[in-house]
């Protein structure tokens, strides 16, 4: 075992290996975004917080020789990620591992310890997929769900998801009780209608690529153990004097009349706008008091500012309305998430090293501990994630009366 810690930097290079192997959610986010963490140590801690732009969206205009071009202010959003997770495996180096060969150690300490970091990473990013604007929900009968039943369904989530404007590097991330659904399907598992895909997912588990996305499942995709309620409520926007007064870009209310029915939104509602690409998401809950019934104006809090052209009068709905919602899976590119791994310090009086590649970084510290006569070895990381831009991720669950 001596031998080995001369070089402290190949045991960290190993654990930093079977780390990337075994992240699943991670490799689907970007990391080029938050390179600046992973170049070089810096005092990195949780509670780091860094702001990103995400890119803009313009109404575009047809020019006229007689007149001037119209200029339009640029519009992004600011979403900030902060290092939330410092995660940690600590274990207790005893003369057996002392005397392990570098194979031994890494079978017996390095890959377990690493296999359950990335549990832990993927369940976390997971959470982030959950702030997603979009959103598509199959209807469910009271005693099955219909979810992803038919190859017509995947290809209504598709739909729901490509009006996210997704670059052609698409996932569907499913969990494990979407993934039984699909495989049990004949026309997602069958070589007459997937070709050589279908015969893999039968062999190797191996989902593939199906309508253009390339399927994964994941046991750490966020677990909802009750049915999210969504509000109801149908109303048209007013923009205001001119017609353009309220809901511009940039905007982070949203300004709406001509309610019908009961006004009842629920913090997070989707709501779908006449003639927008993307659903807006609800920030603050809004009850009921009767008085927004009718031709009443109410100003709606968004979690982000609004990004296109809204038309005046245009209907508003919520997504799922009124229905209690179940969220399996989600729809998105390698632009939605985005993932940091920034370098930890090495301690000055340990044996340590830390190994960083693609945007992952893994730290390895050894040292004997006068307080408990015992030596140990840490395999730690920080990690920080958030949805970079949630109005490219589109949640796919059932919804039932």
């Amino acid at each position: 075992m001596g031998n080995i810690w001369q070089h402290p930097s190949v045991v960290a290079m190993e654990a930093l290996t079977h780390l990337e192997d075994a992240l699943t959610i991670a490799p689907l986010a970007t990391k080029d975004k938050t390179s600046d963490f992973t170049s070089r140590s810096n005092g990195w801690k949780v509670g780091d917080t860094v702001s990103f732009r995400t890119h803009g969206e313009y109404d575009v205009k047809e020019f006229s020789n007689a007149g001037p071009i119209t200029t339009q202010s640029i519009s992004t959003s600011t979403r900030p990620m902060t290092i939330e997770k410092h995660l940690d495996v600590s274990v207790e180096v005893t003369a057996r591992e002392q005397a392990l060969d570098l194979d031994s150690f890494i079978d017996q300490v390095i890959r377990p310890a690493t296999y359950k970091l990335a549990e832990s990473v993927d369940a976390y990013i997971g959470t982030k997929i959950l702030q997603a604007a979009g959103a598509y929900y199959a209807a469910q009968a009271s005693s099955a769900s219909t979810l992803f039943t038919t190859a017509a369904d995947i290809a209504l989530a598709r739909k729901a998801a490509i009006l996210q404007q997704l670059s052609m590097n698409r996932f569907c991330l499913v969990d494990l009780d979407l993934e039984a659904t699909l495989l049990g399907q004949p026309w997602f598992n069958q070589s007459q209608t997937r070709g050589g895909d279908g015969e893999t997912t039968l062999r190797n588990a191996d989902m593939g690529r199906v309508m253009g996305m390339d399927f994964y499942s994941s046991i750490a995709f966020p677990t909802e153990s009750a049915a999210y309620t969504v509000g109801t409520f149908v109303s048209t926007l007013d923009n205001g004097a001119g017609g353009t007064t309220n809901n511009k870009i940039g905007s982070s209310t949203l300004t709406v009349d001509v309610i019908t029915g009961a006004l009842t939104l629920v913090k997070g509602d989707r709501l779908k706008i006449a003639g927008a690409k993307r659903p807006v998401i609800v920030k603050t809950a809004v009850a009921d008091a009767g008085s927004e019934n009718g031709t009443s104006i109410t100003t709606i809090d968004l979690v982000d500012p609004i990004t296109e052209v809204l038309a005046d009068g245009a209907a508003v709905t919520v997504l799922a309305s009124g229905k209690n919602v179940i969220h399996h899976g989600a729809i998105f590119d390698d632009r939605s998430l985005a993932v940091a791994f920034p370098m930890l310090d090495i301690p000055e009086d340990r044996t340590a090293a830390t190994a960083s590649n693609n945007g992952v970084s893994i730290r390895i510290v050894k040292g004997y501990d006068l307080s408990t006569k015992k030596t140990t070895m840490s395999l730690d990381l920080l990690v920080g994630a958030f949805c970079l831009d949630p109005r490219r991720i589109t949640l796919i669950g059932d919804k039932t009366a």
